[in-house]
């Protein structure tokens, strides 16, 4: 215990140069677990299942134009086709809607608005999720639902729910008929109500179609793990050839395919999922190793200081594997110091934490995500201790008290070099990242959606609704549709006039008023204004091989018959968010009403927003309307990219505080170990923008190449990052000219700011120590 007594003495002999340490460490530690435990809770997810190595979700395939895409959606029949043509692979299967619309339970006069689903009488027990009271065949039943415990207790507290009545939307009676254990929030399906399949049947809310309405989750449980082999290969051939035949028509462009995948992979399986895994682990590796090089640093700066304190240990007969330990147990203890502070941190900033990693603490630091932080920890610990405690340990005795200090400088320009490549990197990363959530929130949309407030709800009599809502003298237009333009809209196929498929479009039914409150551009045509005709996007123009004006006048086909005729085509629009990519789009009119409200009012919206559900609640009391902003909902579908961009701002403040602190040491350090030359040169008649000059142009020679190279893993990194979005801003060269520049100025600036004293300085000071 000999090492931990003298590094506790020599840390409380320094401890100037030792709190620079722990706030540094603060810093990159705080950042970096935060970071790692996102990336292990993304890692973990749908790991919570009853033997999830059997659980598979289905994933559906479709080819157009010779290009393949993929898509988590199903129609509803084929899990049931599925388990029936493989019985002796697959033991159960359930199908899935999760439900966006309304969303509205009351107990009484309580209201709640919780994630609700829609499944069959098999999602139990192919889910593997434990009931914890009811039987799961009651889901054959309309009008029942089953609540998540926590629900449960939020609704009836310590009462049992069972038997109970809850108004769905103020206007069904449900029946609660069991509870189920919660839902992680490392889950891809997120419920806290399920309601009976039955009842979407019965209240004509979805439907059971074999050629369209591809909006259905479907997943099976196998047998055995080794059985997914057997059906995959064999789905195309037994299942699609037999219920769905049209599609192999030789002269058909579409073809489908579904297949099977462990329900463990589905999440990471995503293509955003995995590039920001990957991206967020090189943010964190960066930051983990720029602090750690950053520590490295302050300790080799203080090697002068310590090599004669290491000699006299030597001469008194330590060993270099006890110099060694000893600046172990210092490492050690500095980082349990930097953890305790995080701890803190972490206690006091819960909430703004939990909104920017869009996650509990309770769920990023369980057990099944604790292990990427905690080996972050130790890998810092290994390089922050390893790496200054073999050169301490290494100094031979006969040289620590002479001609030490000029003999090390080396050390230390490495270490700076890869802490300036990592600003660079994380500020060129920033400046891609702000920009495009910029462009993402601010981009014309192709529609109005300014002052638009919108709901999804059937009222009982829609043209009275529509009638008193338009009087209202908040109120400037109101029309419907059968979605909004966020929702990403219904697929329906277009087929040829003979019956074959083309190409599935975004279908979209609305009224005659609709496209003209929207503002929709028209780039041929006009706007609809009779039932019957339809509008189609520049997109669905391309896929036909038309020309704007040729398509005016044409009739698209479904399998069922004609949707009408085109009188006007319509500029693209994004199609639920730039996520996607752009989707052909169809607009149908119809003089009837719809369910998807969209009321635009007048300014002030937010205080307009209040008072137009307040006085909705006054003329429609026994209904739930609750209107929601549009421009919010939309800004709201890039809540993963304004997390990503906190996270990175973050991360940048961060790792430009560690290294500046970093480059204070260095400059301390060389001004020290110089200052006897500085002052003879001034004898000699050097200005002290000589001197200035003579200190900053070793740190420039470092920085110039070291910026340039981070600015180039960023530029690419960056361009990663950019390839989730359909609309992306262009990487201009500028922008990292102006990023190099204001990089460099700032550590020259630091440099002289940190000299500035010293080539001010009487050189008699420096040298009557002599």
């Amino acid at each position: 215990m000999k090492q931990l007594y003298y590094s506790i003495q020599t840390l409380l002999r320094g401890r100037s140069s030792y709190i620079i340490k722990i706030v540094s460490l603060t810093m990159g530690l705080c950042v970096g677990i935060i970071l790692f435990a996102r990336i292990a809770f993304e890692l973990s997810f749908d790991t919570y299942y009853k033997d999830p190595g059997r659980l598979c979700a289905m994933e559906m395939y479709y080819t157009i134009n010779d290009e393949t895409k993929k898509a988590d959606y199903v129609m509803a029949p084929y899990p049931r086709i599925l388990a029936e043509t493989f019985p002796e692979d697959i033991e159960s299967f359930t199908v899935v809607r999760e439900w966006y619309q309304a969303r509205t339970l009351f107990n009484g006069s309580v209201r709640f608005t919780p994630k609700m689903i829609l499944a069959d009488s098999l999602f139990f027990s192919t889910m593997g999720i434990e009931l914890i009271s009811g039987e799961e065949k009651e889901l054959i039943t309309p009008n029942i639902l089953f609540l998540s415990e926590e629900f449960a207790g939020k609704v009836f507290g310590n009462e049992n729910p069972v038997g109970k009545i809850l108004m769905y939307n103020k206007e069904i009676p449900m029946t609660v008929k069991g509870v189920y254990a919660n839902t992680p929030e490392n889950s891809t399906l997120q419920h806290e109500v399920v309601i009976s399949f039955a009842t979407g049947i019965y209240h004509h809310w979805t439907s059971y179609m074999y050629n369209g309405d591809d909006s259905y989750k479907g997943f099976v449980r196998l047998r055995s793990q080794g059985n997914i082999d057997h059906i995959n290969p064999y789905v195309h051939s037994r299942v699609i050839e037999k219920y769905f035949p049209m599609i192999l028509e030789k002269d058909a462009k579409i073809d489908l395919n579904y297949q099977v995948k462990p329900i463990r992979e589905l999440y990471i399986g995503f293509d955003e999922v995995r590039r920001m895994v990957i991206i967020m682990s090189v943010l964190a590796f960066a930051l983990l190793f720029i602090t750690a090089m950053n520590y490295v640093l302050i300790s080799v700066s203080s090697l002068p200081q310590r090599a004669k304190a290491i000699g006299v240990h030597k001469c008194s007969g330590a060993s270099s594997g006890s110099i060694l330990s000893m600046f172990m147990w210092e490492t050690g203890i500095i980082i349990c110091v930097s953890l305790l502070a995080f701890a803190l941190i972490i206690f006091n900033f819960k909430d703004p934490i939990e909104d920017m990693v869009a996650a509990h603490l309770s769920s990023l630091f369980s057990w099944q995500t604790i292990w990427l932080p905690a080996l972050m920890v130790l890998l810092l610990f290994l390089l922050a201790g390893l790496l200054p405690g073999y050169l301490l340990a290494s100094i031979p005795v006969t040289q620590v008290f002479r001609c030490y200090t000029e003999k090390k400088g080396k050390w230390k320009q490495p270490l700076l070099f890869i802490q300036f490549a990592g600003v660079a990197f994380i500020f060129g990363l920033m400046c891609v990242v702000l920009l495009q959530y910029d462009h993402l929130v601010n981009k014309d949309l192709g529609y109005n959606p300014q002052r638009v407030a919108i709901v999804y709800h059937r009222f009982a009599d829609a043209e009275a609704a529509r009638d008193n809502i338009r009087h209202l003298p908040i109120v400037e237009q109101v029309a419907t549709s059968g979605n909004s333009p966020i929702s990403g809209y219904g697929g329906n196929p277009v087929c040829s006039e003979n019956g074959t498929p083309l190409f599935t479009s975004r279908l979209n039914v609305v009224d005659l008023e609709y496209t003209g409150m929207m503002n929709i551009p028209i780039k041929a045509g006009k706007l609809i204004d009779a039932p019957d005709q339809v509008l189609v996007n520049e997109e669905f123009v391309r896929r036909m091989k038309w020309t704007n004006e040729s398509a005016l006048g044409k009739i698209p086909h479904e399998s069922g018959g004609p949707y009408g005729t085109i009188v006007g085509v319509m500029a693209d629009f994004p199609v639920y968010s730039f996520y996607e990519p752009q989707q052909p789009v169809l607009f149908v009119g119809q003089r009837s009403l719809f369910g998807c409200f969209h009321v635009r009012l007048k300014e002030p919206f937010e205080e307009n927003l209040r008072e137009l559900n307040r006085r909705v609640g006054e003329l429609f009391p026994t209904e739930d309307v609750m209107f929601e902003s549009l421009p919010q909902a939309i800004t709201d579908r890039y809540q993963s990219a304004k997390r990503f961009r906190d996270a990175t701002i973050l991360s940048s403040v961060a790792i430009f505080l560690i290294t500046l602190m970093g480059l204070f040491g260095y400059t301390n350090d060389e001004v020290r170990r110089r200052s006897k030359e500085i002052a003879i040169r001034k004898v000699n008649g050097a200005e002290a923008s000589n001197v200035l000059a003579l200190l900053c142009k070793g740190i420039t020679w470092i920085a110039i190449p070291s910026v340039l190279i981070g600015l180039l893993l960023s530029y690419f990194v960056g361009q990663k990052w950019l390839d989730q979005f359909s609309e992306q801003i262009p990487l201009n060269p500028v922008m990292y000219i102006i990023i190099a520049i204001f990089l460099l100025a700032l550590i020259v600036s630091g440099v002289i700011l940190r000299t500035w004293q010293i080539a001010n300085e009487n050189p008699v000071r420096s040298i009557k120590s002599e």
